[in-house]
């Protein structure tokens, strides 16, 4: 069932209160059906129309901002997502965690995230029509991304990796080199990780180039599409 975005004045202060009191249900048995009334205030109705008419100083409704149970992880643990709502406007999606599940909530940078507890925010902004949230989905995703340099010419300094995907945070390297060399990962900024070839062999382990076939693990980077959506970059 669709969600709508809130009132921003006091609807019962504009209506006839026997009109806002009850409605009108229909069920329908085969080829019978019964009617019947029900109370149901004002505050109960999830849409309204008139969107944009000004009442008393007021106009139209807020923006729907709808906020997820809260999801327990069992421990701590880091991970990226992606996100999907459908709406019948311009919407945001959001995620937010907390150290015990229910208070201190942070909105969280787009990226990997370490959490336990969290929970989804999206804001679905009300313009010429009234707000609605029809669906909202999300993936959480544990394992990171990989890429692999086979033959890589490792230098004495710094050597960037020329890495073909976007990061968010680089986790580590392995590698496979000749024997008694080492590849140590010296930079692991997201958008140039860098590393430098060390000959074990010497004395006070001298900075030597090499080759080496090197796989770099990392969280890729996320992104809003232009429907609001949190997609892999």
């Amino acid at each position: 069932m669709a969600l709508y975005s809130t009132r921003t004045y006091q609807w019962q202060d504009l209506a006839d209160e026997s009109v806002a009191e009850e409605y009108i249900v229909t069920d329908y048995y085969d080829t019978d059906y019964t009617l019947a009334t029900a109370p149901l205030g004002w505050e109960e109705w999830t849409e309204w129309t008139g969107n944009g008419v000004t009442i008393d100083g007021s106009t139209g409704f807020d923006d729907l901002v709808y906020t997820g149970d809260t999801q327990d992880l069992g421990v701590e643990r880091t991970f990226y997502f992606t996100a999907t709502a459908v709406s019948n406007g311009t919407h945001s999606i959001a995620i937010q965690k907390s150290a015990d599940g229910s208070t201190g909530w942070t909105t969280q940078s787009l990226g990997a995230i370490t959490a336990r507890y969290i929970r989804f925010v999206v804001t679905v902004v009300n313009a010429s029509a009234t707000a609605r949230l029809d669906s909202f989905s999300a993936e959480l995703f544990f394992d990171p991304i990989i890429e692999t340099f086979n033959s890589f010419s490792v230098g004495a300094t710094n050597t960037t990796l020329p890495i073909a995907r976007n990061y968010s945070s680089i986790l580590g390297i392995s590698y496979d080199s000749p024997q008694n060399f080492q590849v140590v990962l010296s930079d692991t900024t997201a958008s140039a990780p860098k590393v430098i070839g060390y000959d074990m062999d010497t004395w006070g382990k001298v900075a030597t180039a090499t080759t080496a076939n090197i796989t770099l693990r990392g969280f890729p980077q996320l992104s809003a599409d232009s429907n609001g959506n949190i997609i892999v970059s």
